[in-house]
This record gives structure tokens, sequence and C-alpha cells, in this order.
């Protein structure tokens, strides 16, 4: 198992960066006539592609390791949620709200890691959780009834998706390569993403030609496929340069971005409880980050 903390962290930072723009991205395609689950699937199809050439280009087999095998089913069903429930929350909730929501997931990964291990969690790591959903009810909580129960179930979906991901990924990259095993996954998801697609759009596709998608839509969705190509493959060599429990912290940066570009590009402005309950959720992630060194 290779371990190189401060590669892992370097593209860590990277990963979270450009995942920022992603919800962002889709907003916008969603604003001009694309659904968040067509350019879902758009992204899939673009990364399945460039990812198997990758792999082919460098003699990798693509082929799954026996041993590999139940690591891999989780990245799957890990991926298929991210990518539908977290980018489909987004048609539903404000950007900035989704990403609080979904964010929890370093907090998660802190708390199961040493579960996964076969330790107790302790007490500290209890307390910041306990921070990050009282963090999460002041975000949501005045605001409930106002509020698209399916986004916040999408967004929440998408947080254990994420989880699962982180470590999943580390598990997968004992065997295989990103681009062997990204390849493969979204290979193996395109089917179930193109049925939710078509049965959201009542069997069309609004992206294709002679849809309602506008130039800029259509570029929006590109944008998503491309930031996302580049960010899952970050993400997945953090993974394999270092444990999940110790890049999961640095993907903090994400919901800044997020927020920050949401504000920037499409005029997003949070109530006054959802940024105070974001701040709770990001205090309570940067202590995770700084409990995780203080373990090591």
């Amino acid at each position: 198992m290779i371990n190189r903390a401060g590669l892992g962290i370097a593209c860590a930072l990277g990963a979270a960066g450009l995942y920022g723009l992603v919800p962002n991205f889709v907003r916008g395609a969603i604003g001009n006539g694309v659904p968040a689950i067509e350019s879902t699937l758009f992204r899939t199809f673009m990364i399945a592609i460039v990812f198997s050439v990758i792999a082919v280009a460098q003699g990798e087999r693509m082929v799954i390791p026996k041993r590999a095998l139940p690591s891999f089913i989780g990245q799957s069903i890990a991926t298929l949620f991210v990518s539908v429930a977290y980018l489909g929350s987004v048609q539903f909730i404000p950007v900035g709200l989704a990403v609080i929501i979904f964010y929890l997931f370093p907090v998660l990964i802190m708390i199961l890691a040493p579960v996964v291990e076969g330790r107790n969690p302790g007490i500290l790591r209890i307390l910041i959780a306990v921070t990050a959903f009282a963090g999460l009810a002041v975000a949501v909580g005045p605001s409930f009834d106002s509020l698209d129960i399916r986004g916040i179930l999408l967004a929440a979906l998408g947080s254990a998706g994420a989880t699962l991901q982180f470590f999943s990924g580390r598990a997968i990259s004992r065997y295989m390569t990103p681009a062997a095993f990204g390849s493969l996954v979204h290979i193996v998801i395109m089917p179930p993403v193109l049925l939710i697609a078509l049965y959201a759009g009542s069997g069309t596709l609004r992206f294709l030609p002679g849809g309602p998608a506008t130039t800029t839509g259509l570029l929006f969705m590109s944008g998503v496929a491309v930031v996302y190509i580049i960010a899952y493959m970050a993400q997945m060599l953090s993974l394999r340069f270092a444990p999940a429990s110790t890049v999961a912290p640095f993907y903090n940066l994400e919901p800044v971005v997020a927020t920050a570009t949401a504000a920037m590009i499409l005029s997003e402005r949070l109530q006054m409880n959802q940024y105070a309950g974001g701040g709770l959720v990001l205090a309570a992630l940067v202590a995770s980050s700084v409990l995780g060194k203080w373990k090591k």
C-alpha cells in the first residue's frame, strides 16, 4: 500500500477546489435547459471514455481482480449515489445548502475510520460529529417547511455515498490504478444513470439536438464533464497515496469554493441561519482535520 501523505494531500486540495465548481455548473446547466441528471449522464459517458483511453495507453488490464471485487462494487454504488443524488439535489434546493448537507461526509469518515479499524471513535470525534449535525439542524431547521424535502434527502444520500466512495477508493487502489477502475466504475453506472435520465425526461434527453437546451446550457454541461474528469482522477490519486482519514479533511476546501462560486456566478445568497449552520459544519470539519493530525 502506497503511503505518501504530502502528495495525497496536494491531490486532495486540487480535487476539492475543482469539485466545488461542479454543483454550480450543474445549476447553471439547469437554468439553461439541461436537467441535472443529464449533466450527470454526459459526464459519466465522457469520463468512461477518457479513463478507458488512458488505461489502455498505459497498458493497464481492464480486469477486476477477485480480491478487489467487493471494493469495486462499493465504489460503483457510491459513485452512483454521489453522481445522481448530490448533483440532483441542486435542482430542488440552493447549491450552498446542498453543499452544507453533503459535506457532512468528512465527519462521517472521521467517525467511521476507527470503527472500520476496530477502535473506539473517542469522545472528541463524537463531540465534533455532534457539532456538525447541530450545524446542519441550524441550517435546515427554520426553513424546513419551505424547502423541498427531495433536495435534502438527495444531498444526504450523496453524503453517505461520498463516505463509502472514500473507503472503497482506498481499498481498490491496492489492486488497480485510478484510470483502470475509474473507467470500469463509470461504465457500470452508465445504464442506471441513462435509465433515470430517460425516466425523468419522459423518454427523451433534452441536451440532444432539437431539445430545449441552449448553447450556454451545453457549455455548462461540458464544463461539468471536464472538471469532474480531472477532479475524480485527483481524488483517486489522493486515496492511492494516503488513507481516507488523512486526506478527507482537506476536502473542506470544496464547500468554501462551492458557496463562493454560487455567490459569484449564480448570485445565490443563503439565509442567515444557513450561513450560521454552515459555519458550524465548517468548524467541525476543521476540527476533524486538526484531530486527524494530532492523532498521527
